[in-house]
């Protein structure tokens, strides 16, 4: 029987060694790691930045730098990146897979393991050629199984929450990992856990027990369902079915609607939501068209899904979801 080692986890079907512990993850028996996690010694104070230039910059809803993405050009080493996020945390990313986390003063060890587990190894993944997406998605009762994709805002994990409580699996609330093969296109979840406003919680939930604030940037909470992965990790599904979700704050609908989309309308709602290490690499825009190219040639419908964001009307999306893929 093989021992399990603390410090080796895995997420989106990969395996990561970490000299601190990551609770949100499943442990895994020892193996070869493609990813070496690790704490900064010294602190960033101690941490060599010279020779890094911005490349990238995400700004919030007023203007306000939230992160941002430097590059350092190294024809021996390889690229290395820094991605600092303010206020939170940085983390150092350099060629074979190390990662370097240094936690700033005053935030917490909660927060940089949210970064790190939904921003910084999505990133780091699809730098190497994989598929990763924004996109919440689900297995529901008849065996089919579904993603949901949108801009942060567009109701991606209330839907799939709403989903799970009523007998769905929850593959992932806000980002999978697609892969073409022979069965078609599998989609794989990082963390199995859900992130809501206040308002979705106590709309979807009997009650809000088990969800924390996981930072004081933002009011959502979080639920990990650990009784639900159990020890084991996350594995591929099928995917049937992809709903490009839309957008709450420019078309609003009475009705639930869904309809199929063209080819050039799913490629670019995809391109548009994949993950990017460095957002301005030629070589990661085209491996993000190629995986978006050959996924929708797959046996794989894709649909535009409207909806009111209404709570009470969840229980209409469902119905029409699943009929759609039944």
């Amino acid at each position: 029987m093989s021992m399990k080692m603390p410090g080796c986890y895995r997420i989106f079907g990969t395996t990561l060694a970490c000299n601190f512990p990551l609770p949100e993850l499943p442990e895994v028996a020892l193996e070869d790691q493609a990813l070496h996690v690790s704490l900064g010694e010294g602190g960033l104070e101690q941490f060599d930045a010279l020779g890094f230039e911005r490349v990238y910059a995400w700004h919030d809803y007023a203007g306000g730098v939230v992160c941002w993405c430097e590059r350092r050009l190294d024809e021996n080493m390889g690229d290395e990146y820094l991605y600092v996020f303010s206020h939170s945390a940085t983390f150092h990313i350099s060629s074979g897979g190390l990662i370097r986390c240094f936690v700033h003063a005053g935030s917490s060890m909660q927060m940089l393991r949210h970064l790190l587990l939904n921003q910084i190894i999505p990133r780091y993944l699809a730098s190497t050629g994989s598929l990763l997406l924004h996109a919440g998605a689900v297995t529901l009762e008849n065996g089919k199984s579904v993603a949901f994709l949108g801009n942060s805002g567009f109701g991606k994990s209330t839907l799939v929450s709403s989903f799970q409580r009523h007998g769905a699996q929850l593959i992932n609330d806000d980002c999978i990992l697609l892969e073409c093969g022979e069965q078609g296109v599998t989609a794989i979840g990082g963390l199995v856990g859900i992130r809501l406003f206040p308002d979705s919680v106590n709309a979807v939930f009997d009650e809000a027990a088990g969800f924390t604030n996981y930072t004081p940037y933002t009011d959502k909470q979080q639920l990990f369902l650990t009784n639900q992965a159990g020890s084991r990790p996350p594995e591929p599904h099928v995917l049937d079915a992809m709903f490009l979700l839309n957008n709450p704050a420019v078309e609003i609908v009475e009705s639930v609607a869904i309809e199929p989309v063209s080819g050039s309308t799913a490629m670019m709602a995809m391109i548009f939501s994949a993950f990017s290490l460095d957002p301005s690499d030629r070589q990661s825009i085209t491996d993000n068209f190629r995986n978006v190219g050959q996924a929708i040639s797959e046996r794989l419908g894709i649909y535009k899904l409207q909806y009111p964001r209404v709570h009470e009307r969840l229980g209409e999306v469902r119905a029409a979801v699943t009929e759609r893929v039944s």
